[in-house]
């Protein structure tokens, strides 16, 4: 089986979600795309691939980590690739060995179907596809 994942995102998991988001909005001027204070999300479009913003404890509820200390939520960054069908990527990549952190779920309030995974080093990577 042969499938594309493009990279769609850069998620940066931030400990200040309002004084990072003030940074990108106000400091570097980026467009903002989508902005939700209350979720702690906010999306720039500053081309094919953008950049969001996801307060750290937001994203380790969504994973199932949520101790809420540094140590139990050490990522910054999260890779994002849109795949054409996260469950046969799942599989795939399963068969491959890679031990998923989430299998694949919706998450109605972004509108997508995901699922979580971490490469050798640790680092946080989603596969994504739009509702």
């Amino acid at each position: 089986m042969t499938f594309f994942m493009k990279l769609l995102q850069l998620r940066l998991l931030v400990k200040d979600f309002k004084k990072s988001a003030e940074f990108y909005r106000d400091v570097l001027e980026l467009p903002v795309g989508w902005y939700e204070e209350s979720m702690e999300y906010a999306i720039f479009n500053n081309g094919e691939t953008k950049i969001e913003l996801l307060s750290r404890n937001a994203m380790a509820q969504v994973i199932g980590e949520e101790n809420g200390s540094e140590e139990a939520v050490p990522f910054h960054f999260l890779l994002q690739f849109n795949v054409e069908d996260v469950d046969s990527v799942y599989q795939h990549l399963q068969e491959k060995g890679v031990n998923f952190l989430t299998e694949p779920h919706d998450r109605k309030e972004w509108g997508a179907r995901i699922a979580h995974f971490r490469d050798p080093e640790g680092n946080l990577i989603e596969i994504y596809k739009m509702l």
